[in-house]
């Protein structure tokens, strides 16, 4: 290289010593025509050992005929590229290069510009393999992972579902390829729809754990239930996104409905058991005390039905009980309840009703019962209480006129209907009388 003036002199030494990247310059034949020490500390190497080198020396991606050829077609627009460059001590470095040609002194040099981008690179590779690492758990997840923003304005959007929406929902491409949230939202049936929207105003203002079990209109038509967990933050321009995850718990609702089902029905005939039948007569009560309707309730027992059991067994027995209950479950309102009350013995709740129209409906159910052909045993008959409720009357006192009253009915020849008319005393002190 030629010596070079002070003012050269100065003018490198400010381009090359003092510039914060790596700065290289070749010549056409690969060989290293001056290179800054950041660039040598870079490689490991002293400047004076990097002026002995060329650069397919320490260069690991491209051949030496490539580089050469590189070399002799860089111009003054610049090449933009990266590369990996092999260190002295064997290690190699990711680097980014800006290169351009220019004449010197009558010389085609090659000024590089180079930037250690190792640590970028490991960072991008980190992040790629945690991304694939979570799209992987995603894709595992019995559910969907989500994100839910709602701007300022009041739009809604999903910056982010996990691949589990499509299925959870059985969603079209269409419906997930837009921006807004309505195709996704809209399948939430609309009674259910006004719950999730109520909780989400609420966690939005306060910025509480958001939870919701809510039905949906799956893509095949069934309707599924899910529950959804996530916790929103608030974003610096005002908009509020939930992170969270959806899962179908359709099986688990199934599951809790059946249980429920066993824990309030009889499990011989199916009707309501003793104590949901006291739950319904409860509620009936206060109901028809907070609106002065009238309630009434009807008591029945099957006459002679130990006869039938040692007759003909507990078999033939259960079938009577079965096919009853059906029988009078058949010719009663839909508002009405009947419950197994005990053995043979079973109750009948009629809400709106009062003491006349029970007594018609209990005559219609022994007749009913009377006129029905049983396998085996031919016909059987059964015997009625009726009453209905006074004021301030409780649930007890109810359950044991109508007990009586059926009592009454069975001693005075059975396959009848007894009424029990006053629950208390009159005005001249004479005590509670069945009919």
């Amino acid at each position: 290289m030629q010596s070079l003036t002070k003012h050269e002199t100065i003018l490198w030494s400010t381009l090359f010593e003092h510039a914060w990247d790596g700065m290289v310059v070749l010549r056409q034949n690969g060989s290293v025509y001056r290179a800054n020490r950041r660039y040598a500390d870079m490689l490991g190497y002293t400047p004076e050992e990097m002026k002995a080198l060329h650069v397919w020396d320490w260069d690991t991606q491209f051949s030496q005929k490539e580089l050469l050829e590189m070399l002799q077609n860089v111009d003054s627009s610049g090449a933009h590229f990266e590369t990996q460059q092999r260190r002295k001590d064997g290690t190699t470095i990711d680097v980014e290069l800006n290169n351009n040609g220019a004449y010197y002194r009558g010389e085609k040099l090659v000024f590089c510009i180079v930037r250690d981008i190792t640590a970028h690179k490991e960072t991008e590779e980190q992040l790629r393999q945690n991304e694939e690492l979570l799209q992987g758990i995603a894709s595992q997840v019995p559910g969907a992972l989500h994100q839910y923003r709602m701007a300022p304005d009041g739009s809604r959007s999903f910056p982010y579902f996990s691949e589990g929406i499509a299925e959870l929902g059985g969603l079209t491409q269409e419906e997930l390829s837009g921006t807004s949230a309505e195709p996704v939202m809209s399948h939430i049936l609309p009674e259910d729809a006004v719950d999730v929207e109520a909780r989400l105003q609420e966690t939005a203002k306060t910025l509480s754990h958001f939870h919701a079990e809510f039905r949906i209109c799956h893509g095949d038509g069934s309707i599924r239930w899910i529950e959804s967990h996530s916790m929103p933050q608030k974003e610096a321009d005002g908009s509020i996104v939930w992170t969270g995850i959806l899962l179908d718990v359709t099986q688990r609702k199934k599951a809790e409905e059946r249980v429920l089902e066993m824990a309030i029905t009889d499990g011989l005939t199916g009707i309501t058991n003793r104590q949901e039948f006291n739950r319904l007569l409860e509620h009936e009560i206060e109901r028809a005390a907070r609106y002065d309707t009238p309630l009434s309730m009807i008591m029945y027992d099957l006459d002679y039905f130990k006869k039938i059991n040692d007759r003909f067994g507990h078999n033939a027995g259960d079938d009577v009980l079965i096919t009853v209950a059906k029988l009078v479950n058949d010719n009663i309102r839909s508002i009405d309840s009947q419950g197994r009350w005990g053995g043979e013995e079973f109750m009948v709740l009629l809400p709106q009703t009062g003491l006349d129209a029970a007594r018609g409906v209990a005559e219609k159910l022994r007749r009913v019962i009377a006129d029905h052909r049983f396998e085996q045993l031919d016909t059987i008959t059964a015997s009625f209480g009726v009453v209905e409720l006074a004021i301030r009357e409780d649930s007890r006192s109810l359950a044991q006129r109508v007990d009586e009253a059926l009592y009454r009915a069975k001693a005075l020849g059975r396959n009848r209907v007894e009424v029990y008319i006053s629950p208390v005393p009159d005005s001249n002190g004479s005590g509670p009388s069945p009919a």
